[in-house]
């Protein structure tokens, strides 16, 4: 796929249904189509269906076992709204998707959740490695009984580039590491602030902090990178989203650390979501 620099280019990319579906097959299947249930190289297209049918009787089209599985949206649609999550840097409403493309807010929810689980694929068994900031921020949410209304998330930014961002049920020591242990390995270092919840950080690997009141940068030692995404994250809340329900905050906060993460691989932002489809 060429880059796409503009939603006028992306329609033009993808203007009809079956220009999708080619794309989507050339993507899915590089070395010829093969047969999801028994592997069969050896299907046969039926045209008039736009589907496959293999000797086992199973008869499968490209968007099956995809984000797209069963759906009643046709295609071009997908993919504008792909393209308009993969290019805001802050991210983009359900309103304005259905503005966009003239859907339903029902209909544009829908799209916009879908999506942000194959991104969230993207993300799955990632671990960060290196030098590792840890931070943890209080993200406003509707429907939370925690402090205040707010609920604890713990960001963790490898300065090699990776981020991820977890919700966690407390802001304690234990609670901490037990995160951090399931989403880091080959430490370098831990770099925190001074709260007394990363005191123990050592027991995972070299722990070194910066207390604030003193000084924000410590040579080497500091959180900017991670600090740097949670100021974009919560922007994004109060601009573009506004409300956000506890129960979907991960999906966002998942969303938020793909595109993070591949910020400097917007060209290919599309590609790497469709991968994970």
């Amino acid at each position: 796929m060429q880059k796409i620099k503009s939603l006028v280019e992306a329609r033009k990319e993808f203007p009809t249904q079956i220009k999708c579906e080619e794309y989507l097959a050339r993507m899915r299947w590089p070395n010829g189509v093969t047969c999801p249930r028994c592997g069969s190289k050896h299907p046969t297209y039926l045209k008039s269906r736009r589907k496959w049918q293999c000797k086992c009787k199973y008869q499968f089209s490209v968007t099956a076992g995809t984000v797209f599985h069963k759906t009643h949206i046709d295609l071009p649609r997908w993919m504008m709204a792909l393209w308009l999550m993969c290019h805001s840097p802050k991210g983009v409403s359900s309103k304005q998707i259905e503005r966009e493309l003239g859907v339903t807010y029902k209909t544009a929810w829908y799209l916009t959740h879908r999506l942000r689980k194959a991104m969230i694929s993207d993300r799955l068994g990632v671990k960060l490695s290196g030098i590792v900031e840890i931070d943890d921020a209080v993200i406003k949410s509707d429907g939370s009984t925690r402090w205040k209304g707010g609920s604890y998330v713990l960001g963790m930014a490898s300065r090699h580039g990776d981020i991820k961002l977890a919700l966690i049920n407390r802001l304690k020591s234990e609670e901490i590491r037990r995160v951090v242990a399931q989403n880091v390995e080959y430490i370098k270092a831990f770099y925190t602030d001074g709260h007394q919840a990363y005191r123990k950080m050592h027991e995972l690997g070299p722990h070194q902090y910066v207390v604030h009141q003193k000084r924000w940068v410590d040579g080497e030692v500091h959180v900017s990178f991670v600090e740097n995404a949670w100021s974009l994250f919560k922007r994004s809340l109060i601009g573009v989203f506004h409300h956000v329900s506890t129960q979907y905050l991960q999906d966002y906060l998942d969303e938020f650390a793909f595109r993070y993460s591949h910020r400097d691989e917007k060209a290919r932002l599309m590609e790497l979501v469709l991968a994970s489809c």
